[in-house]
């Protein structure tokens, strides 16, 4: 058995009430680390422009369902690590909020102690295009799935506050403080999307998530020398509810490996980075997609 080396180290992990996020924080408990977690509930009226009420109901993968499971707590990731044995607390936290970035490590610290790996997983994605209003009307995913509009000021500003920004200040407040107390095994592992590169009919996160990716080459320079690793893990379409299942298919035909991600493949992937067994890995982007991107 490989010993990736996490026991009783502390993680601080970036909405993890579901999806990706809550993966993430349940396989790093699973090997002894000890987890603070954050999320941000959303509105499903005000996000997603669809009612709570059917959003509630709402079963089968898709708009409804998924904007349902963004209005969830961390109660049930909390209680499975707890289920493990392990320990865990959790904060709300509005990441697009600068001030929210160092009280987020004050909580962390005092829960757990210093914080020895930071994942930015929590993301803000609202569909935009270059496209005109009339022109977006005609595609039926887009019509009939998700709300998708031209790009404006308000949904740049918003992608690159929680995408780029954030997590630049979250990895800048790790490094200080891990700097300050002469650690030397520190790591940072940043979630993209391959399509980052270029994403249309979601220009404004795809193009945060590239900005999050150069920020990450630049801190992996210049955080390599003080011990702390800094990659990116690029996920492939992953199921977390949003895809209806006529979309997971028709994405599955597409892939090499012919299905569509899991929170868990994903999950495993961060596991690796945070590993000692990676400890000479650094600035890399790392495409988890079942061969989407190669």
């Amino acid at each position: 058995m490989i010993d990736p080396g996490l026991k009783d180290r502390v993680a601080l992990v970036t909405g993890a009430n579901h999806g990706i996020g809550a993966a993430t924080a349940l396989a790093l408990a699973e090997q002894g680390a000890k987890l603070f977690i954050t999320y941000l509930r959303l509105d499903p009226a005000a996000y997603g422009g669809i009612d709570p009420d059917l959003a509630a109901r709402s079963e089968e993968p898709g708009r409804a369902a998924y904007y349902h499971i963004l209005t969830q707590g961390p109660e049930a990731v909390l209680h499975a690590i707890n289920g493990l044995g392990g320990a865990a607390q959790a904060w709300e936290a509005d990441l697009a909020q600068p001030e929210n970035i160092p009280r987020l490590f004050d909580r962390a610290e005092e829960a757990f102690g210093p914080i020895d790996i930071l994942v930015n997983n929590a993301a803000f994605d609202q569909p935009d295009s270059f496209l005109p209003q009339q022109e977006i009307r005609k595609d039926p995913l887009f019509v009939e799935e998700y709300p998708m509009q031209p790009i404006q000021s308000e949904s740049h500003d918003r992608h690159f506050a929680v995408n780029s920004r954030a997590v630049a200040l979250l990895m800048h407040e790790f490094a200080r403080r891990f700097i300050r107390r002469g650690a030397s095994r520190g790591r940072i592992v940043n979630i993209s999307t391959d399509g980052a590169h270029a994403h249309p009919s979601n220009v404004s996160y795809g193009a945060s998530k590239l900005a999050m990716e150069s920020y990450t080459r630049a801190a992996a320079q210049e955080l390599g020398p003080y011990g702390i690793t800094v990659n990116v893990v690029s996920p492939g379409a992953v199921q977390t509810g949003w895809m209806p299942e006529r979309l997971a298919k028709a994405l599955a035909e597409t892939y090499p490996l012919r299905r569509v991600g899991r929170p868990e493949d994903i999950a495993q992937a961060v596991l690796f980075f945070s590993s000692q067994q990676a400890g000479w890995i650094t600035g890399q982007v790392l495409f988890v997609g079942g061969g989407n991107r190669m």
